[in-house]
């Protein structure tokens, strides 16, 4: 019987995604509907119908078909299987099972009778073809198999003749010659669900996407799991996947090829999306944002500012720097002058919350010899306070306590939220530590997550499921890493697994939950204690010789304004600070990439991403038709005040749990570099911070190269990464694999 085309009965091409089949049916459904036509006369009426209700037969048949993603499959592997016997005459006919299989590179091989070999990939059978020519000679033979249906779509049906799951990946458009990766799984899964006001209960949802490589050529049975996160708020993991450790990469064209070092040649390696909202996961309803929610701030430029800014918006880069400009400079002069005014008071006179700030900020300035830094007191003030103000901590008005570090204080204990303060003091939570409230009813707000609490529940709910589905998976050892906002995300999802694990051995869940086996956490280049952190830009501006010293003076005013907003709780105001001081430092030096300086006034581009993920072929070999690729600001504006909190507090709880903790920087991070991180780094408190704080720094030698410089101490390790920027295993992949296996192998 002759194979019907689906395809053009409905007018569209065979890589059309669901959206556009459903679309194509309606429309004509709405056009040829028996209904819709004339009235057949008594002579032409018989059982059999006519011409409109042939072709409205065949246009339902297309639209069961297609309309179904596990039938549409199916079809496409007959469709193709019908094109392969076209294209020629082929020799002979062999079984596939009498085929040899090489399970690393998928593909199934036959001596050919010139000496050569016929070959075919599994990819090649998914998608119904089956015609094996020999790389040698201009023979071919079909392959016999048969094709066995994926199931109905949960993630449980498979084939079964090569194991396949509904969510393997199938069909993504690799560049001529390149070989695929021959196997990987990609789909989403819910979260969470919720009523919206006004909506249908249960109709809100929250799903986040995955991508899943098994290891390519393990050394091990059961290798490690290993799960990477992107940082953002509200960047897509897919940028770390193809720009730094995947197994693909993707041209400007959008076509596929394989990368040579890949974490996924050893390890299985799982990519999520996420917070829900991020990449190819969602958040349904999505948040409806203006650009008064994301920039608070632009209501106060002046009128005619604010309209060109909001004639740019969304527009690109350059249109939002040039608008951004003016607020920057007006902006940064006022919050400077008040820093400066600050400095000029008699040290007694200066808030106890600021002294932390302000005793950086002075060694600063009169380091580099500022003018600022000769103001009367400054330097009377490098001998500062041994603790902050006692009543500021019991009126629960030092939210960012955990700023007292060991380097501007010896005696005081360098997290003092881990220390307390006196019997007086409550004793708090990991998660109040962070500056969070022990209620958790805010975690939440119109389906988007607003603190790292929040992260750790979705991502908990993730892997219970992800691990439900794949059972075997959960006796390996599995590994969190992660970049930049990570070092928010990774300790938040971490300490919350820790805990509910706690809570499974302790008998104090009855659910289906099950123990998550996590052996440690590594974050490149992270953001973790921001308020800290921002004092670092200053110095290292100035010593590579981006910055002047009163460029430097500046950044270092701002440094100590969005410190200050951030213990007086003023955390959207603190993280606005931050952001212009980043704007000042793009205007002062012309743009310089502040991820890595290296690359001068030459940033990431990042639209062939959007572009190659947003093709119909390839979200529909991701399982994702109906979920496109993009950014949800809702994402990062949920998230606004919890990006000036420290998450410093959650690490001595981690490495009490005996975590490997591994931070990593790369040399020339001007962002989330080794200054600033190396200031919190040095103040962890746990059971081995003797052992850490009395550790030599090694140097870390690759052949005759030398990579970088390491220094580990009971269970943490701090690595600093040459020649790498903010991306560092982009930028030094060999170096990155080789710490990751030693981390992994620790």
């Amino acid at each position: 019987m002759e194979l019907p085309d689906h395809y053009a009965v409905l007018g569209i091409a065979s890589s059309a995604a669901h959206e556009e089949i459903k679309q194509a049916y309606h429309a004509l459904s709405r056009k040829i509907h028996p209904d819709k036509q004339s009235a057949p006369d008594a002579a032409s009426a018989s059982n059999r119908p006519g011409a409109s209700g042939v072709e409205f037969y065949q246009l339902s048949v297309a639209w069961e078909v297609l309309g179904d993603r596990a039938r549409r499959r199916a079809y496409d592997r007959q469709l193709s299987a019908r094109h392969s016997r076209a294209r020629g005459v082929v020799q002979d006919e062999v079984d596939l099972d009498d085929m040899a299989f090489d399970p690393h590179m998928g593909v199934y091989t036959f001596p050919c009778r010139c000496s050569g070999s016929h070959s075919i990939s599994e990819d090649d059978l998914d998608q119904g073809r089956d015609i094996a020519p020999c790389k040698d000679c201009s023979l071919k033979i079909r392959v016999l198999y048969d094709v066995v249906d994926d199931g109905d779509g949960d993630g449980s049906g498979s084939d079964e003749a090569h194991g396949h799951q509904a969510d393997r990946v199938v069909g993504l458009p690799y560049r001529p010659g390149d070989q695929p990766v021959h196997e990987s799984y990609a789909g989403h899964i819910t979260v969470r669900t919720w009523t919206p006001p006004g909506a249908a209960p249960g109709s809100g949802q929250a799903k986040l996407f995955y991508w899943y490589f098994p290891a390519i050529a393990p050394k091990v049975g059961d290798p490690p799991l290993l799960l990477w996160i992107q940082g953002g708020p509200g960047s897509s993991s897919m940028i770390g996947l193809f720009t730094e450790m995947g197994p693909l990469e993707l041209t400007d064209d959008g076509e596929f090829f394989r990368r040579n070092v890949t974490w996924a040649n050893e390890y299985d390696l799982l990519v999520v999306d996420q917070p829900a909202g991020t990449g190819f996961s969602s958040v349904t309803p999505q948040a409806n944002l203006t650009l008064d929610d994301l920039y608070p701030l632009a209501r106060q430029l002046p009128d005619n500012v604010q309209q060109a800014w909001r004639a740019a918006y969304p527009g690109s880069t350059s249109q939002y720097t040039q608008i951004r400009s003016p607020m920057t400079a007006e902006f940064v002069a006022a919050q400077a002058r008040d820093a400066a005014r600050s400095l000029e008071m008699p040290a007694e006179n200066w808030p106890a919350r600021t002294q932390p700030f302000l005793g950086k900020l002075a060694a600063s300035l009169s380091a580099r010899g500022s003018k600022l830094g000769r103001q009367p007191g400054m330097r009377s003030f490098l001998v500062p306070r041994r603790r902050p103000d006692q009543r500021l901590v019991e009126e629960g008005r030092a939210p960012m306590d955990a700023l007292v570090i060991a380097d501007i204080d010896e005696a005081a204990d360098p997290f003092l939220v881990n220390a307390g303060y006196g019997p007086a003091r409550p004793a708090r939570t990991v998660w109040e530590k962070t500056g969070l409230s022990s209620d958790e009813a805010g975690d939440f707000v119109d389906g988007y997550a607003t603190n790292m609490r929040a992260v750790g529940k979705d991502m908990w709910a993730f892997l219970q499921a992800f691990f439900g589905q794949r059972p075997q998976l959960r006796t390996r050892d599995f590994y969190l890493l992660s970049e930049s906002y990570g070092g928010k995300y990774v300790p938040g999802i971490a300490a919350y697994i820790g805990q509910q694990n706690d809570k499974l051995a302790a008998g104090a869940r009855s659910d289906s939950d099950a123990l998550i086996r996590l052996r440690g956490v590594l974050i490149g280049n992270s953001l973790v204690h921001p308020a800290l952190q921002v004092l670092a830009h200053g110095g290292i501006g100035f010593a590579w010789g981006l910055l002047d010293a009163d460029q430097a003076d500046t950044v270092d005013l701002l440094a100590f304004k969005a410190a200050s907003h951030a213990l007086d709780g003023e955390l959207e105001m603190a993280n606005e600070v931050r952001l212009m001081l980043f704007d000042f430092y793009r205007n002062a030096t012309g743009g310089i990439n502040w991820y890595d300086i290296r690359q001068r006034n030459h940033q990431y581009k990042r639209l062939y991403l959007d572009r190659g993920l947003n093709q119909p072929a390839v979200r529909r070999a991701l399982h994702s038709e109906d979920i496109p690729y993009g950014k949800d600001w809702g994402v990062y504006f949920h998230l606004t005040r919890d990006i000036m909190r420290t998450t410093a507090p959650l690490f001595p709880y981690l490495l009490e749990r005996g975590l490997r903790v591994e931070l990593v920087q790369g040399q020339f991070d001007f962002r989330d570099g080794v200054a600033g991180n190396t200031l919190w780094i040095n103040g962890v408190q746990w059971a081995g911070r003797q052992q850490f704080a009395e550790a030599d720094r090694q140097q870390w030698w690759l052949g005759k190269d030398i990579a970088g410089f390491v220094r580990a101490g009971g269970n943490l390790t701090h690595c600093v990464i040459l020649n790498a920027g903010h991306m560092a295993p982009g930028d030094q992949p060999e170096a990155c694999q080789d710490m990751v296996d030693r981390f992994v192998g620790a």
